[in-house]
């Protein structure tokens, strides 16, 4: 299989920032869409693009090709479809590193919903409908993926005013940390490509306003709700 420089390179994605130090994955050089352009000239964008490189080539060597392929072009039409919209851009690197990565939080560093939404605190409080919007809602209840597991073994569930609702296979602290009536802010991250409409396959980044923690989950136990 290709490197993932290489696929990105014949997806006609090149981005590359002036100094070593902030410098994106490819040659910015041949950044022609608006998107490349954006992450060519912001350096946390740029930082995840390296992340991206890091985490597609480390997971070439362990992982089934085929899927992480997929992923790979999933976020390069997501990615595309965002167009100079930052917040959008921001999303889609956040959603395929919590697809990729063996490890959920390394590349977190500096992330929050607060900061996608630009440090702007969203009026909305109804689900986030459209990827790299946010909105204001509380938590209800954070309890077990499974009744009657009072240790969180089997995951962890949360429940938002809104709505909403994320879960995971682990045992998830920050939820864990958080309280009922606890403040936070949401912001959709991905709306899965694979996934027809009106299904689950929704992933959100949500920042406990209390704690400052925040968390990458998606909306159902299995991919598209199944």
């Amino acid at each position: 299989m290709r490197s993932i420089l290489n696929f990105i390179i014949a997806a006609g994605a090149g981005l590359l920032l002036a100094t070593a130090a902030e410098a994106a994955g490819f040659d910015c050089a041949k950044a022609g869409s608006a998107d490349e352009k954006i992450v060519c000239g912001d350096s946390q964008l740029s930082r995840l693009d390296e992340f991206f490189n890091q985490h597609y080539a480390a997971q070439k060597k362990t992982s089934a090709g085929d899927d992480l392929v997929h992923a790979a072009r999933n976020f390069l039409a997501d990615r595309r479809d965002c167009g100079d919209d930052r917040s959008c851009i921001l999303s889609a690197y956040l959603a395929v590193l919590w697809t990729i990565s063996a490890d959920k939080s390394d590349f977190m560093g500096g992330i929050s919903a607060k900061s996608l939404a630009g440090n702007r605190s969203p009026e909305a409080k109804a689900i986030p409908a459209k990827v790299g919007q946010c909105a204001a809602t509380s938590i209800v209840e954070v309890h077990p993926r499974l009744d009657g597991d009072a240790g969180f073994d089997s995951g962890t569930g949360i429940d938002y005013a809104n709505d909403g609702y994320q879960v995971s296979y682990r045992r998830e602290e920050a939820l864990i940390g958080s309280k009922a009536g606890d403040h936070v802010t949401m912001c959709l991250v991905q709306i899965d490509r694979d996934c027809d409409a009106g299904e689950s396959g929704r992933l959100f980044l949500v920042t406990n306003d209390r704690t400052r923690e925040s968390w990458i989950l998606p909306d159902a136990q299995h991919k598209c709700g199944g």
